[in-house]
């Protein structure tokens, strides 16, 4: 990218300038906004387990996979061995370092679209409507996936613009390699993996390169998914079948998008950009008329804007999510990579007079203006997040910054940060006692309604007699992570949700409830599935159903679920995990009601025998 004379060029500068200046905002604004979410911490006990030997599990003794990306919880243990830092420190590293990379890499890709133009300046219009939103520098940290999800996506599309230039005729390789990881970040970028993988395959001059690039982009993914299949007895991530998107909720997906977007009057700032990118590309077409084969750059800023107007329609789709801009900031991130860098000033001779650059400078001091009103005007007030009516679409950093009693903008940043809040209150001495009083279960429980609600546990004790438990102690806390991270590894932590719990996420969806939380493992079949004695259940627990519930968990479907993640692993229950995971681990679901599985005969008969 020099100029006749070999100096650097204009575009080169200023595309290397906004790259590390996106870069410097990314960072400094993730860091000042640095904090991990509970579900953050889900992740940090499979690492802990990873460590301790148990393989990559939420709970010693059941393989169950809890995390929705594979390769961020191998990332985390690898680093964490290699630093021994504490886990919600390399979490939040990791992660703020990710997104830091993927608006640098992205700018570069964007600058590299517009090589040609060399005689204009390049500002960093995309990276800045992404990262002067509230969100998008929440979820730079997080303690989640979503620092590396924007990273892939990232090199996916600087793959991809080298890929269009005929300069780099072996950029296919990696192309078709970093595509086929897509599946195994999370699962939906599998749409930008899928499609890019099908216009490289559909572009490829030979039949001989056609089966390269499969070589190329297959191996990794099928080899992890014959071992998701065979270890975990599913197709998909665990949180796959939790949140289960087969029914559509347009009207909480078109609530969810209008949630994030009306706050920031984001609509308003896209169509400024918009004009502003139709502006730059009339001007230049004046200045260069060039036609490029298939491998246009208007085929690859298609494969991105198509890609991500198809995720933000699942989006919308699978009702949303419960965490306000979360789902959105990816194909967000993914739509405004091609403007990541834009060409907004025009210095050649032709173009020098103050009337064509008037149009670049204006549209780009609007977009800055836009972003540092959002900026400043980023928190929101603080709610009681106690109380159910506040648990809709929420601001997943305030909440639990009220939530744990911290100053405001001063989010959690370890699991320790978490005990304040009004779950965790007396977590960690009630589950000291119950580990000593070798207690079979602990039950959440409120203990006051108002003026604020107070939660609390209630230990369930074994049967008398000296026996030696078949179980350890478990428990169904309100939230995973902190208690996951909270307690030892030989506690089994559970979830009514079913983000760790197979059975919990085997209940069919409740309508109208939380999205991503709508399934709920009653806790009569909580109380069944560990060995608390029947007949020393408090009386809000009705003991019939238990009794009814823990003999259903006797009957077949039930048996062949448990064995899946529960049987010691082998080369025979490897391969019946893989039957399982193709046929009836696809559609398996339980009612709700044990009595449901038996006759009034029966029910009268068991109720009797015990």
């Amino acid at each position: 990218m020099t100029n006749r004379r070999g100096s650097l060029n204009p575009a080169f500068i200023s595309t290397m300038l906004s790259a590390t200046l996106l870069a410097v905002i990314a960072a400094i604004g993730g860091w000042m906004r640095r904090w991990i979410a509970d579900d953050g911490l889900i992740v940090l006990r499979t690492v802990r387990n990873l460590q301790a030997g148990n393989g990559p599990v939420f709970n010693a003794g059941e393989r169950v996979e809890a995390n929705t990306s594979a390769l961020w919880q191998y990332l985390l243990w690898i680093v964490a061995e290699i630093t021994h830092f504490k886990l919600e420190v390399v979490a939040l590293g990791v992660a703020l370092g990710c997104t830091v990379a993927a608006v640098f890499i992205g700018a570069l890709g964007a600058g590299h679209l517009y090589r040609r133009s060399t005689h204009w300046l390049l500002a960093p219009v995309g990276g800045l409507v992404y990262l002067c939103l509230p969100p998008a520098r929440d979820f730079a940290t997080s303690g989640l996936e979503w620092g590396l999800s924007l990273l892939w996506l990232a090199l996916l599309w600087l793959f991809l613009v080298l890929w269009s230039d005929d300069s780099w005729p072996w950029i296919w390789q990696p192309l078709a390699l970093w595509a086929g990881l897509s599946w195994l970040v999370r699962p939906e970028l599998a749409l930008y993996g899928g499609v890019v993988a099908l216009v490289l395959l559909f572009s490829a001059p030979s039949w001989r390169r056609r089966m390269a690039i499969m070589a190329w982009g297959l191996p990794l993914p099928l080899a992890y998914e014959i071992f998701r299949m065979g270890y975990y007895g599913l197709l998909t991530p665990h949180t796959a079948v939790a949140k289960s998107a087969s029914g559509a909720e347009w009207a909480s997906g078109w609530h969810y998008l209008t949630n994030f977007a009306h706050p920031y009057v984001l609509w308003l700032v896209m169509l400024l950009v918009i004009g502003l990118v139709c502006w730059q590309y009339w001007v230049r077409s004046q200045e260069t008329h060039q036609r490029r084969p298939l491998r246009s750059h208007l085929i690859i800023v298609g494969i991105m804007l198509g890609c991500s107007a198809l995720h933000v329609l699942y989006v919308i789709r699978v009702g949303g999510d419960f965490m306000h801009g979360r789902m959105l900031l990816i194909p967000l991130f993914a739509a405004l990579l091609p403007i990541m860098v834009l060409p907004v000033v025009p210095l050649s001779a032709s173009s020098r007079r103050l009337g064509a650059m008037v149009p670049g400078v204006v549209g780009l001091c609007l977009v800055v203006a836009w972003g540092g009103i959002v900026a400043v005007r980023s928190s929101q007030a603080c709610t009681d997040p106690a109380r159910p009516e506040h648990l809709g679409v929420i601001d997943e950093r305030e909440f639990w910054t009220c939530d744990t009693q911290r100053a405001p903008g001063d989010g959690p940043k370890n699991a320790e940060d978490f005990l304040r809040a009004g779950v965790m209150r007396d977590f960690q001495p009630v589950l000291q006692t119950a580990i000593h009083d070798h207690a079979a279960q602990l039950q959440p429980i409120v203990v006051q309604q108002e003026p604020t609600l107070l939660y609390s546990w209630m230990p369930l004790a074994r049967p008398a007699g000296g026996k030696a438990p078949t179980q350890p102690l478990n428990l169904y806390p309100t939230v995973l992570g902190t208690p996951g991270m909270i307690a030892p590894l030989d506690v089994q932590v559970h979830d009514a949700v079913g983000l760790a719990t197979p059975l919990a996420a085997r209940m069919p969806r409740i309508e109208g409830a939380r999205i991503g939380h709508d399934k709920w493992l009653p806790v009569i079949w909580q109380v069944a599935a560990s060995d608390a004695d029947i007949h020393q259940l408090p009386g809000w627990i009705n003991r019939d159903d238990v009794v009814l519930a823990r003999a259903a968990l006797q009957k077949p479907e039930f048996q062949e679920l448990f064995a899946t993640y529960q049987d010691p692993m082998s080369f025979s229950r490897f391969m019946k995990n893989i039957r399982f995971a193709l046929t009836t681990g696809r559609h398996l679901q339980f009612s709700a009601n044990p009595r449901d599985y038996f006759t009034e005969a029966e029910i009268a008969e068991i109720l009797h025998a015990n």
